[in-house]
């Protein structure tokens, strides 16, 4: 059922797999080939049923945190705890293929309306992407100008500066892995990959080929595997938490469980959380609630107290 877990802690040995491993999550780490993706209706559905919470009302919407490009407009909604800061806070990066999505998504909407609830400020953001201003570099460029951005506001929005975490959903779990890759390691305090590819070399099927060419301009695997997460997380030493449904068909749990391994081979820390039975975009709707109560739980207890 979906609400059984199987959580692996950070471990400082390099190579080292957490408390908790089982057989199956060191199989699937060590593979040569992940199935294909699937499950894209599914998503869809979620997305566009409505809301099943009540969803908190923004601070401020609509505040340009960066120069504008041709495509998206670079614009941000800010939620605030009721109670003053300094905020922990998180920035929430959109998923949608790298093709779709907003920063008013309805998982985007969940996960800051619960997060503020807890007293964690949250900022959701609109990024380029393919065929709306830019490829895979550019989205990178716009999170990394979005959480300078949000830093900067720490005085405006009462935020803590020393804990500020990135958190994405599915290729916005991609888009934080590589941002956190590329800026200095004091710019950020965690990382949180939620249902992520990690490794665009792993991914089958006739619209993963497509995704590729279009985000590379290459049908290079070399290149695919070079520019994935998987291939610079030794650039990564903040602590990281992976969150992932076993029952994900569209990006298989294998993209966590590999990345995972990759870190722990590092000596690099990093816990993971694989939510038995939950699909991809379990935050969409009713039906996987409690998928997604406990992935908000294991977020909350990552960002500590």
């Amino acid at each position: 059922m979906a609400g059984h877990e199987h959580e692996h802690s950070a471990n400082a040995s390099a190579g080292a797999a957490g408390p908790g491993v089982d057989a199956d999550a060191e199989a699937d780490a060590g593979a040569t080939a992940l199935p294909p993706s699937g499950g894209l209706l599914d998503a869809l559905r979620g997305l566009l049923a409505p809301p099943h919470f009540q969803p908190r009302v923004p601070a401020v919407a609509g505040l340009e945190f960066g120069p504008r490009h041709r495509g998206i407009a670079p614009l941000a909604d800010v939620y605030l705890p009721d109670a003053p800061g300094p905020h922990p806070s998180v920035v929430l990066v959109h998923g949608g293929g790298f093709i779709n999505g907003s920063r008013a998504m309805k998982p985007m909407r969940f996960l800051a309306t619960r997060l503020a609830e807890a007293g964690v400020a949250a900022m959701t953001f609109d990024y380029r992407m393919i065929f709306r201003g830019g490829r895979l570099g550019e989205s990178v460029a716009d999170v990394a100008t979005a959480l300078r951005w949000w830093r900067e506001q720490a005085g405006r929005f009462e935020l803590d500066p020393a804990r500020v975490t990135l958190m994405g959903l599915s290729a916005g779990a991609s888009l934080t892995m590589l941002t956190a890759a590329e800026l200095p390691p004091a710019t950020l305090d965690r990382v949180v990959g939620v249902f992520g590819v990690y490794d665009f070399s792993a991914l089958q099927g006739r619209r993963a080929g497509l995704m590729r060419r279009w985000l590379f301009q290459s049908d290079d695997p070399e290149t695919w595997r070079q520019r994935s997460p998987i291939a610079v997380t030794e650039r990564v030493p903040h602590r990281v938490l992976l969150i992932h449904g076993t029952g994900d068909v569209m990006v298989p749990a294998q993209h966590s469980r590999r990345l995972a391994a990759r870190r722990r081979e590092l000596g690099l820390p990093v816990e993971d959380l694989y939510v038995a039975g939950a699909p991809h975009g379990f935050f969409n709707t009713a039906r996987h609630q409690a998928a997604a109560d406990q992935a908000v739980a294991a977020t909350l207890r990552f960002l500590g107290p």
